[in-house]
């Protein structure tokens, strides 16, 4: 039986959390298929990117957050 190839398999991939036979799968197809072979390309570059990126929340945010907290009923009492 031919596996289908998805998007899903190939980001799965690029995160190493695919299995030794759907790694060699993903290969055996990016070998044949320009698209396939395209679109892992692509979404490496993606992954690149936002592995690259610094983002952060805005200040305003973050108080908001700690002044939940400090509020909050789960704040461990000194």
């Amino acid at each position: 039986m031919k596996h289908q190839i998805t998007k899903t398999n190939l980001v799965r991939d690029i995160y190493d959390e695919s299995s030794y036979l759907e790694k060699m799968a993903i290969q055996q197809a990016r070998k044949k298929n320009n698209q396939i072979d395209e679109e892992y390309k692509n979404l490496k570059k993606a992954q690149d990117i936002l592995n690259s990126s610094e983002i952060e929340p805005p200040q305003f945010l973050i108080q908001n957050i700690l002044d939940y907290s400090k509020s909050s009923e789960f704040e461990t009492k000194t």
